[in-house]
Protein backbone atom coordinates (compact mmCIF):
# COMPACT_ATOMS: atom_id res chain seq x y z
CA UNK A 1 0.00 0.00 0.00
CA UNK A 2 1.41 4.00 -1.23
CA UNK A 3 0.72 6.83 0.78
CA UNK A 4 1.67 9.98 -1.09
CA UNK A 5 0.05 13.68 -0.50
CA UNK A 6 0.91 16.53 -2.60
CA UNK A 7 -0.47 20.45 -1.76
CA UNK A 8 -2.00 22.33 -4.62
CA UNK A 9 -0.90 26.08 -5.84
CA UNK A 10 -3.27 28.76 -4.54
CA UNK A 11 -5.48 30.42 -7.43
CA UNK A 12 -4.18 34.00 -7.95
CA UNK A 13 -7.04 35.87 -6.07
CA UNK A 14 -6.70 39.17 -8.70
CA UNK A 15 -6.29 37.43 -12.06
CA UNK A 16 -8.36 34.45 -11.34
CA UNK A 17 -5.28 32.33 -12.63
CA UNK A 18 -3.41 29.82 -10.87
CA UNK A 19 0.59 30.05 -10.34
CA UNK A 20 3.01 29.20 -13.21
CA UNK A 21 3.63 25.68 -14.41
CA UNK A 22 0.85 24.15 -13.06
CA UNK A 23 -1.72 25.93 -15.34
CA UNK A 24 -0.57 23.81 -18.04
CA UNK A 25 -1.92 20.60 -16.00
CA UNK A 26 -5.34 22.41 -15.73
CA UNK A 27 -5.33 23.58 -19.39
CA UNK A 28 -4.62 19.88 -20.14
CA UNK A 29 -7.98 18.98 -18.95
CA UNK A 30 -10.29 21.88 -19.93
CA UNK A 31 -11.90 20.17 -22.41
CA UNK A 32 -13.86 18.60 -19.63
CA UNK A 33 -14.23 20.94 -16.94
CA UNK A 34 -16.43 23.71 -16.24
CA UNK A 35 -14.75 26.59 -14.90
CA UNK A 36 -16.04 30.06 -15.02
CA UNK A 37 -12.98 31.66 -15.14
CA UNK A 38 -13.27 35.48 -14.48
CA UNK A 39 -16.75 34.98 -13.74
CA UNK A 40 -15.83 32.70 -11.10
CA UNK A 41 -13.75 35.44 -10.00
CA UNK A 42 -15.79 38.08 -9.63
CA UNK A 43 -18.53 35.90 -7.43
CA UNK A 44 -16.23 34.49 -5.59
CA UNK A 45 -13.41 36.54 -2.65
CA UNK A 46 -11.26 34.09 -0.38
CA UNK A 47 -8.46 31.75 -2.17
CA UNK A 48 -8.36 28.24 -1.58
CA UNK A 49 -5.61 25.35 -1.47
CA UNK A 50 -6.65 21.91 -2.31
CA UNK A 51 -4.40 18.99 -1.40
CA UNK A 52 -4.83 15.86 -2.12
CA UNK A 53 -3.70 12.11 -0.76
CA UNK A 54 -3.63 9.02 -2.62
CA UNK A 55 -3.63 5.75 -1.43
CA UNK A 56 -3.09 2.82 -3.43
CA UNK A 57 -3.74 -0.71 -3.35
CA UNK A 58 -2.47 -3.43 -5.61
CA UNK A 59 -4.51 -6.53 -3.38
CA UNK A 60 -7.45 -7.22 -6.15
CA UNK A 61 -7.36 -7.82 -9.69
CA UNK A 62 -6.85 -4.27 -10.68
CA UNK A 63 -5.71 -1.69 -8.35
CA UNK A 64 -7.68 0.30 -6.22
CA UNK A 65 -6.91 3.79 -5.39
CA UNK A 66 -8.57 6.19 -2.59
CA UNK A 67 -8.14 9.73 -3.50
CA UNK A 68 -8.80 12.26 -0.67
CA UNK A 69 -8.85 15.58 -0.97
CA UNK A 70 -8.50 18.19 1.81
CA UNK A 71 -9.34 21.81 0.94
CA UNK A 72 -9.07 24.80 3.21
CA UNK A 73 -9.18 28.51 3.00
CA UNK A 74 -6.40 30.21 4.59
CA UNK A 75 -8.15 33.65 5.10
CA UNK A 76 -11.23 32.26 6.37
CA UNK A 77 -11.82 30.53 9.47
CA UNK A 78 -14.65 27.82 8.56
CA UNK A 79 -13.68 25.09 5.77
CA UNK A 80 -15.01 25.69 2.35
CA UNK A 81 -18.10 23.95 0.95
CA UNK A 82 -18.74 22.48 -2.68
CA UNK A 83 -17.69 19.80 -4.89
CA UNK A 84 -14.27 18.59 -5.64
CA UNK A 85 -13.45 16.70 -9.12
CA UNK A 86 -11.08 14.14 -9.67
CA UNK A 87 -9.30 13.64 -12.95
CA UNK A 88 -6.56 12.23 -14.80
CA UNK A 89 -6.12 14.16 -17.85
CA UNK A 90 -9.19 13.80 -19.34
CA UNK A 91 -10.61 10.99 -18.16
CA UNK A 92 -13.22 12.38 -15.37
CA UNK A 93 -12.91 10.02 -12.36
CA UNK A 94 -15.66 11.18 -10.45
CA UNK A 95 -16.78 13.72 -7.54
CA UNK A 96 -17.08 13.85 -3.89
CA UNK A 97 -18.89 16.60 -1.89
CA UNK A 98 -16.57 18.11 1.07
CA UNK A 99 -17.72 17.32 4.47
CA UNK A 100 -17.74 20.14 7.19
CA UNK A 101 -13.72 19.36 7.99
CA UNK A 102 -13.14 19.94 4.06
CA UNK A 103 -12.73 16.52 2.89
CA UNK A 104 -13.70 15.07 -0.30
CA UNK A 105 -12.69 10.99 -0.72
CA UNK A 106 -13.26 9.14 -4.00
CA UNK A 107 -12.48 5.42 -4.25
CA UNK A 108 -11.72 4.07 -8.43
CA UNK A 109 -10.05 1.52 -9.93
CA UNK A 110 -11.03 2.45 -13.43
CA UNK A 111 -7.39 3.43 -14.49
CA UNK A 112 -5.94 1.31 -17.13
CA UNK A 113 -2.45 -0.21 -16.49
CA UNK A 114 0.21 2.32 -16.74
CA UNK A 115 1.53 5.83 -15.33
CA UNK A 116 -1.11 8.53 -14.38
CA UNK A 117 -1.16 12.06 -13.39
CA UNK A 118 -4.32 12.67 -11.02
CA UNK A 119 -5.65 15.82 -9.72
CA UNK A 120 -7.96 17.44 -7.58
CA UNK A 121 -9.92 20.38 -8.80
CA UNK A 122 -12.12 22.33 -6.25
CA UNK A 123 -14.82 23.64 -7.74
CA UNK A 124 -15.85 26.51 -5.60
CA UNK A 125 -18.26 28.15 -3.75
CA UNK A 126 -20.07 30.99 -2.47
CA UNK A 127 -17.72 33.09 -1.63
CA UNK A 128 -14.17 30.73 -2.12
CA UNK A 129 -12.07 30.54 -5.23
CA UNK A 130 -11.23 27.45 -7.13
CA UNK A 131 -8.20 25.31 -6.68
CA UNK A 132 -6.44 22.91 -8.02
CA UNK A 133 -4.11 20.57 -6.71
CA UNK A 134 -0.51 19.46 -7.40
CA UNK A 135 -0.92 15.98 -9.82
CA UNK A 136 0.10 13.15 -8.17
CA UNK A 137 1.11 10.23 -10.03
CA UNK A 138 -0.14 6.48 -9.84
CA UNK A 139 1.00 3.51 -11.36
CA UNK A 140 -1.65 1.02 -11.62
CA UNK A 141 -1.98 -2.37 -12.58
CA UNK A 142 -4.70 -4.98 -14.01
CA UNK A 143 -5.21 -8.33 -14.08
CA UNK A 144 -5.96 -10.64 -17.23
CA UNK A 145 -9.89 -11.77 -16.10
CA UNK A 146 -12.54 -10.28 -19.24
CA UNK A 147 -14.52 -7.68 -18.00
CA UNK A 148 -15.64 -3.98 -18.19
CA UNK A 149 -15.35 -0.35 -16.79
CA UNK A 150 -18.02 1.99 -16.53
CA UNK A 151 -17.18 6.15 -16.62
CA UNK A 152 -19.06 8.83 -16.33
CA UNK A 153 -18.42 12.71 -17.84
CA UNK A 154 -19.57 14.98 -16.41
CA UNK A 155 -19.68 13.29 -12.68
CA UNK A 156 -20.77 16.78 -10.96
CA UNK A 157 -24.43 18.03 -12.22
CA UNK A 158 -26.62 20.79 -11.12
CA UNK A 159 -30.30 21.21 -12.28
CA UNK A 160 -33.69 23.80 -10.99
CA UNK A 161 -36.35 21.77 -9.71
CA UNK A 162 -38.43 21.04 -12.81
CA UNK A 163 -35.11 20.29 -15.25
CA UNK A 164 -33.07 17.59 -16.12
CA UNK A 165 -29.23 16.95 -16.86
CA UNK A 166 -27.34 14.54 -18.91
CA UNK A 167 -24.14 12.61 -18.42
CA UNK A 168 -22.74 10.50 -21.14
CA UNK A 169 -21.42 6.58 -19.50
CA UNK A 170 -18.77 4.76 -21.46
CA UNK A 171 -18.61 1.22 -20.78
CA UNK A 172 -14.93 -0.15 -22.08
CA UNK A 173 -14.20 -3.61 -22.62
CA UNK A 174 -11.09 -5.23 -21.14
CA UNK A 175 -9.27 -9.09 -22.06
CA UNK A 176 -11.45 -10.53 -24.92
CA UNK A 177 -15.07 -9.31 -23.20
CA UNK A 178 -18.29 -9.47 -25.45
CA UNK A 179 -21.83 -8.58 -24.31
CA UNK A 180 -24.33 -6.02 -23.59
CA UNK A 181 -24.16 -4.31 -20.85
CA UNK A 182 -27.55 -3.24 -18.71
CA UNK A 183 -27.15 0.27 -17.05
CA UNK A 184 -29.72 1.72 -14.12
CA UNK A 185 -28.90 3.83 -10.61
CA UNK A 186 -29.74 5.01 -7.49
CA UNK A 187 -30.07 7.39 -4.68
CA UNK A 188 -32.24 9.61 -6.59
CA UNK A 189 -34.63 12.07 -5.00
CA UNK A 190 -37.76 11.68 -4.25
CA UNK A 191 -39.73 12.65 -7.21
CA UNK A 192 -36.48 12.43 -10.59
CA UNK A 193 -35.97 9.82 -12.87
CA UNK A 194 -32.94 8.58 -14.41
CA UNK A 195 -33.52 6.94 -18.03
CA UNK A 196 -30.59 5.84 -20.26
CA UNK A 197 -30.72 5.82 -23.96
CA UNK A 198 -29.55 2.92 -24.69
CA UNK A 199 -29.98 0.81 -21.67
CA UNK A 200 -28.23 -2.29 -22.69
CA UNK A 201 -24.59 -1.27 -24.37
CA UNK A 202 -23.01 -4.00 -26.98
CA UNK A 203 -19.47 -3.80 -26.12
CA UNK A 204 -16.72 -6.45 -27.42
CA UNK A 205 -13.34 -7.66 -28.04
CA UNK A 206 -11.76 -9.31 -31.21
CA UNK A 207 -8.58 -10.91 -31.91
CA UNK A 208 -6.97 -10.80 -34.96
CA UNK A 209 -4.67 -13.46 -36.94
CA UNK A 210 -1.87 -12.20 -35.59
CA UNK A 211 -3.01 -12.08 -32.16
CA UNK A 212 -3.68 -8.41 -31.41
CA UNK A 213 -6.87 -8.21 -29.15
CA UNK A 214 -9.14 -4.92 -30.64
CA UNK A 215 -12.03 -3.77 -28.26
CA UNK A 216 -15.40 -1.21 -29.22
CA UNK A 217 -16.44 0.26 -26.14
CA UNK A 218 -20.30 1.68 -25.95
CA UNK A 219 -21.97 4.67 -24.40
CA UNK A 220 -24.96 5.47 -23.03
CA UNK A 221 -26.95 9.06 -22.21
CA UNK A 222 -28.20 9.01 -18.83
CA UNK A 223 -30.95 11.83 -18.63
CA UNK A 224 -31.98 12.91 -14.76
CA UNK A 225 -35.16 14.57 -14.75
CA UNK A 226 -36.20 16.27 -11.71
CA UNK A 227 -40.53 17.23 -11.55
CA UNK A 228 -41.51 20.12 -10.84
CA UNK A 229 -44.07 21.02 -7.76
CA UNK A 230 -47.77 20.93 -8.43
CA UNK A 231 -50.08 24.16 -9.14
CA UNK A 232 -52.05 23.43 -6.12
CA UNK A 233 -48.62 23.35 -3.91
CA UNK A 234 -47.24 26.79 -5.77
CA UNK A 235 -50.22 28.31 -4.34
CA UNK A 236 -50.63 26.92 -1.25
CA UNK A 237 -46.91 28.36 -1.28
CA UNK A 238 -47.93 31.65 -1.87
CA UNK A 239 -50.56 32.08 0.30
CA UNK A 240 -53.39 31.40 -3.01
CA UNK A 241 -56.47 29.35 -1.86
CA UNK A 242 -57.54 29.42 -5.47
CA UNK A 243 -61.66 29.41 -6.56
CA UNK A 244 -63.01 27.05 -4.25
CA UNK A 245 -62.84 30.07 -1.36
CA UNK A 246 -65.64 31.78 -3.82
CA UNK A 247 -68.25 28.43 -3.42
CA UNK A 248 -69.04 29.48 0.15
CA UNK A 249 -69.96 32.65 -1.36
CA UNK A 250 -72.66 32.02 -4.20
CA UNK A 251 -74.76 29.83 -2.28
CA UNK A 252 -75.02 32.73 1.15
CA UNK A 253 -76.08 35.57 -1.58
CA UNK A 254 -79.00 33.21 -3.11
CA UNK A 255 -79.72 32.20 0.51
CA UNK A 256 -80.37 35.93 0.99
CA UNK A 257 -82.30 35.92 -2.02
CA UNK A 258 -84.69 33.33 -1.08
CA UNK A 259 -85.27 34.99 2.08
CA UNK A 260 -86.40 38.41 0.64
CA UNK A 261 -88.59 36.05 -2.65
CA UNK A 262 -91.74 38.48 -1.27
CA UNK A 263 -92.88 38.94 -5.00
CA UNK A 264 -93.88 36.61 -7.80
CA UNK A 265 -90.54 37.89 -9.51
CA UNK A 266 -88.23 36.78 -6.48
CA UNK A 267 -89.04 32.95 -7.83
CA UNK A 268 -87.63 34.26 -11.29
CA UNK A 269 -85.07 35.78 -9.70
CA UNK A 270 -83.88 33.07 -7.83
CA UNK A 271 -84.04 30.68 -10.85
CA UNK A 272 -81.89 33.33 -12.57
CA UNK A 273 -79.11 33.02 -10.07
CA UNK A 274 -79.53 29.61 -9.49
CA UNK A 275 -78.56 29.19 -13.30
CA UNK A 276 -75.70 31.48 -12.66
CA UNK A 277 -74.71 29.73 -9.84
CA UNK A 278 -74.50 26.27 -12.17
CA UNK A 279 -72.35 27.91 -15.10
CA UNK A 280 -69.76 29.30 -12.30
CA UNK A 281 -69.78 25.88 -11.25
CA UNK A 282 -69.28 24.38 -14.18
CA UNK A 283 -66.08 26.77 -15.43
CA UNK A 284 -64.49 25.93 -11.90
CA UNK A 285 -64.73 22.17 -13.22
CA UNK A 286 -62.99 23.14 -16.09
CA UNK A 287 -60.44 25.15 -14.73
CA UNK A 288 -59.60 22.36 -12.37
CA UNK A 289 -59.36 19.87 -15.38
CA UNK A 290 -57.12 21.64 -16.78
CA UNK A 291 -54.82 22.18 -14.42
CA UNK A 292 -54.87 18.39 -13.55
CA UNK A 293 -54.50 17.50 -17.30
CA UNK A 294 -51.64 19.92 -17.78
CA UNK A 295 -49.77 20.37 -14.18
CA UNK A 296 -50.36 16.63 -13.20
CA UNK A 297 -52.26 15.51 -9.81
CA UNK A 298 -52.41 18.27 -7.39
CA UNK A 299 -50.49 18.15 -3.84
CA UNK A 300 -47.12 16.75 -5.77
CA UNK A 301 -44.67 18.68 -3.88
CA UNK A 302 -41.73 18.50 -6.33
CA UNK A 303 -38.83 16.77 -6.21
CA UNK A 304 -36.57 18.78 -3.19
CA UNK A 305 -33.71 20.71 -3.36
CA UNK A 306 -30.66 19.37 -1.91
CA UNK A 307 -27.28 17.77 -2.75
CA UNK A 308 -27.11 14.29 -4.34
CA UNK A 309 -24.87 11.53 -4.80
CA UNK A 310 -26.04 9.27 -7.39
CA UNK A 311 -24.78 5.33 -8.17
CA UNK A 312 -24.60 3.90 -12.02
CA UNK A 313 -25.26 0.08 -11.33
CA UNK A 314 -23.90 -1.97 -14.15
CA UNK A 315 -24.34 -5.70 -14.85
CA UNK A 316 -24.09 -8.05 -17.78
CA UNK A 317 -25.85 -11.71 -17.75
CA UNK A 318 -25.13 -14.90 -19.71
CA UNK A 319 -27.57 -16.63 -17.76
CA UNK A 320 -25.34 -18.48 -15.65
CA UNK A 321 -22.82 -15.47 -14.31
CA UNK A 322 -23.10 -12.25 -13.89
CA UNK A 323 -20.42 -9.51 -14.25
CA UNK A 324 -20.39 -6.35 -12.89
CA UNK A 325 -17.91 -3.43 -13.32
CA UNK A 326 -14.98 -2.93 -10.60
CA UNK A 327 -16.37 0.11 -9.12
CA UNK A 328 -19.59 2.12 -10.12
CA UNK A 329 -19.76 5.78 -11.47
CA UNK A 330 -20.45 8.23 -8.45
CA UNK A 331 -22.11 11.31 -9.81
CA UNK A 332 -22.80 14.32 -7.53
CA UNK A 333 -26.01 16.29 -8.19
CA UNK A 334 -26.97 19.57 -6.75
CA UNK A 335 -30.79 20.32 -7.28
CA UNK A 336 -31.49 24.28 -6.82
CA UNK A 337 -34.81 26.24 -6.26
CA UNK A 338 -35.82 26.76 -10.15
CA UNK A 339 -35.94 30.55 -10.41
CA UNK A 340 -39.14 32.40 -10.73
Amino acid sequence: MNVRLSVGRVWNKGLGMCTAGWCMVFLGMAAGVSFTGSAAAAENTAATRTALAVVTNNGGPRTNVTLTAHVTAPEQSGAPAGVVNFRSGELDLGSAFLDREGNASLKTDILSAGSHQVVAMYQGGAGYHTSLSDPEQVVAHVSTVAGYTVTAAPTSLSAAVGGYVNSILTVTPVNGFSAYVSLSCKGLPVNATCNFSPVNVPVSCTTSASGAESCSSGSSIMQIQTLAPSPAISALNRGEAGMPRYVFVFPALFGLAGLGACKRRAWRNLAVGMLAFAGAMGITACSQRYNYLNHGPPGNPGTPTGSYIITVEAQSSTGSAITTPPTEPQITLVITTASS
